[in-house]
């Protein structure tokens, strides 16, 4: 399995919102909305890192409020 942290930079106003939907989403294991350089980290989880890949650009970069993300890979070594 792979596994990376996405941080989210959110507008204003989203954060609540997108972490419920985001949390119901499969392979999403966790949904932390967070202070700092991002609003948001998200814990995910898949078959590849292809499929993370596509999940981020597929799902989380089109919900309304995100502004950009960022992906970084779990690395089982």
């Amino acid at each position: 399995m792979a596994k990376a942290y996405v941080r989210v930079c959110i507008e204003p106003g989203y954060e609540v919102k997108l972490k419920e939907k985001l949390s119901k989403e499969k392979g999403v294991l966790s949904a932390e909305i967070t202070a700092g350089e991002q609003d948001m980290i998200v814990l995910v989880e898949a078959n590849s890192y292809e499929e993370i890949l596509n999940f981020v650009l597929t799902k989380i970069r089109k919900e309304q409020g995100v502004k950009i993300t960022w992906t970084n890979f779990i690395l089982n070594i």
